[in-house]
């Protein structure tokens, strides 16, 4: 089957260091993720490997994959972590390693089954073959979650590196909905399941929100005249002239000492879906925030105001 290659949206503008790619060397590269990086080699690594991972300081979260041609990991930061010096303590320890010869290797992930999808072969096809080798060069995957055939509507879960990337609504929307619509005519929608449970004893567990916009057009104005900052989603600049006089509604989210490295925002009346990346950087008063509140523009008119 012949692959299509989805066009990303050129993130890699920054590093992509590789190492030498002769055996059991490992390389590691940006993701359009800011908070995930990719280390991949052609080597099987030993069970427990991701678990061991895990323990490295300033590492938060690993998504492990194991096929054919070697092992790659997408390794997500913890907030405040620089990947100048993370990334090279991943890498060495990777480095490390004994080659493992056993088919699979404990906690990586696998191909997802038919199981209670019915008349999702096709889907499930294109996924396979079309979309998800574009997805893992970039250190991320997608496995269907549901299918419904009355509503035209897959559900798919965000791994790896787009767990959580601010290019993964436009990803979501303009590659992989084009591409299963072309193949699947059954398609409508396509929308992610982010499978969120936030544990409230864990200050740093993401964090989803549905976005309720009330009219708020004064309030908005004295958040502003106070000093509030109100930022984009998608470049983390500030929204200033006309743009910011367009925004007349808001919703607002108290973190109460929380520190979610993202918060996975959902508008009720358009279904959009936005990232708040680690918000907390947003209100740090050392970097000039000293209001207590930051807010987030999702759409031309909507904002969503973080609070401590």
């Amino acid at each position: 089957m012949q692959r299509v290659h989805i066009a990303w949206p050129r993130w890699r503008a920054g590093i992509a260091r590789t190492l030498h790619r002769r055996k059991g060397h490992w390389a590691f590269q940006e993701t359009p993720n800011p908070s995930v990086w990719k280390f991949q080699s052609d080597v099987r690594v030993p069970e427990g490997t991701r678990q061991k991972l895990l323990e490295l300081p300033g590492v938060h979260d690993v998504f492990a994959n194991e096929g054919a041609t070697g092992t790659w990991f997408a390794v997500t930061r913890q907030p405040g972590t620089e990947w100048q010096s993370l990334a090279p303590m991943v890498r060495d320890f990777l480095q490390e390693l004994p080659e493992n010869d056993s088919k699979l290797a404990e906690g990586l992930e696998v191909e997802g089954t038919t199981e209670g999808l019915e008349g999702a072969e096709e889907i499930l096809e294109v996924l396979e073959h079309r979309i998800r080798p574009s997805v893992q060069e970039d250190g991320g995957d997608v496995m269907l979650k549901s299918w419904s055939p009355e509503t035209g509507e897959v559900v798919l879960n965000l791994q790896g590196a787009c767990r959580g990337c601010p290019q993964s609504a436009v990803t979501l929307q303009e590659s992989i909905l084009k591409t299963l619509k072309h193949f699947v005519p059954q398609v409508t929608s396509v929308r992610s399941e982010e499978d969120l449970d936030v544990d409230a004893t864990n200050p740093y567990a993401d964090l989803p929100w549905t976005h309720h916009g009330e009219p708020a057009k004064d309030r908005i104005g004295a958040l502003v005249a106070e000093g509030t900052p109100i930022f984009s989603t998608f470049a983390g600049t500030k929204v200033e002239g006309p743009k910011l006089r367009r925004i007349s509604f808001m919703s607002e989210i108290l973190l109460q000492n929380r520190r979610p490295e993202h918060i996975f925002v959902t508008c009720q009346d358009c279904n959009a879906k936005r990232t708040i990346e680690d918000p907390s950087d947003l209100l740090r008063e050392d970097k000039g925030n000293t209001t207590g509140r930051a807010a987030v523009a999702i759409c031309p008119t909507c904002c969503v105001v973080i609070a401590k």
